[in-house]
C-alpha cells in the first residue's frame, strides 16, 4: 500500500501562482536505480515544478471532518484507512496495513 501513495506539495507565489513540486518520486528514482544526485538532477528539475501525468487527487486539506463525524478531533490528513469501534480509534498496530480497501473514480 505504502509504494504507491505519497503526497506532494503546493505552495502559492505571489506573483507567479500555484508552485507543484514532487521531492518523493526523485529520492525514489535515486534509491530505485542507484544514481546520484548528480545524475538525478533532471529529474529534480522537472519534479520541482511538475507531478508526472500518472498523478491523480484523493483528497486535500487538513483537520478533515468525516461523515459519519469521528468521535476525537478532526483528522490532519486522511492517507490510510481509519476506523474506530466503540466510538474509540482503533490503534493501527492491530490492523497496520493489512486492511484491505479499494479506490473508484467516476468520470463526470
Amino acid at each position: 500500500m505504502t509504494k504507491a501513495q505519497h503526497c506532494w506539495v503546493e505552495w502559492y507565489s505571489p506573483g507567479y501562482g500555484w508552485v507543484v513540486a514532487d521531492p518523493a518520486d526523485v529520492r525514489k528514482a535515486i534509491l530505485e536505480k542507484k544514481i546520484t544526485l548528480e545524475q538525478a538532477k533532471p529529474l529534480r528539475e522537472y519534479f520541482f515544478g511538475a507531478v508526472d501525468e500518472s498523478r491523480i487527487a484523493i483528497g486535500t486539506g487538513r483537520d478533515l471532518i468525516l461523515n459519519p463525524p469521528r468521535s476525537g478531533e478532526p483528522l490532519n490528513y486522511f492517507m490510510y484507512p481509519y476506523a474506530e469501534a466503540d466510538g474509540k480509534p482503533l490503534n493501527e498496530d492491530l490492523y497496520g496495513f493489512n486492511i484491505g480497501y479499494t479506490i473508484r473514480f467516476k468520470e463526470l
